[in-house]
């Protein structure tokens, strides 16, 4: 299993829900979801209206290559979950949360690809929050605000 497996199935995923249920539809990644969700956003013939991506990087290899900056990780690496090339089409809004402490995928991951995004696009510093810890720093009113912009008065 990698990265063609997962979102191949969310693409497919996609569809049937559109097929399903029709429109809006929100796709929200967290973590490695964030580059599953961006992968699945890449198919331009899938109606996505709107992206919540907490704790996303730029591109797997510059979190690689952050990590393990003495390692040739270029060599070893099957899956590339480019973020930035994957979104770069996508016409939808994007809202992109990032975990000030996130010791796993730095903020700075997060903000390089909040810097790549197009169109209409926001973004939040969850202040304190860690990679994990970060669901207890959001609250109602936060994921209101989250979706709020996303669904754009859907």
């Amino acid at each position: 299993l990698g990265e063609k497996s997962f979102v191949d199935d969310a693409q497919a995923t996609v569809r049937l829900i559109s097929e399903k249920y029709g429109e809006p539809l929100f796709l929200l990644g967290e973590s490695l979801g964030c580059g599953v969700a961006a992968g699945a956003a890449k198919d331009t013939s899938l109606r996505i209206d709107g992206i919540l991506l907490i704790t996303p990087w730029d591109t797997l290899l510059a979190v690689a290559k952050s990590q393990f900056p003495w390692f040739p990780v270029r060599l070893l690496m099957t899956d590339k979950y480019d973020s930035i090339e994957n979104l770069k089409s996508f016409q939808g809004r994007i809202a992109v949360v990032g975990a000030e402490r996130d010791e796993i995928l730095p903020i700075r991951h997060a903000n390089a690809l909040y810097q790549s995004l197009p169109g209409n696009k926001k973004m939040w510093t969850l202040k304190g929050a860690g990679h994990n810890d970060w669901p207890m720093v959001v609250d109602v009113s936060k994921w209101r605000e989250f979706m709020d912009f996303v669904s754009g008065g859907f």
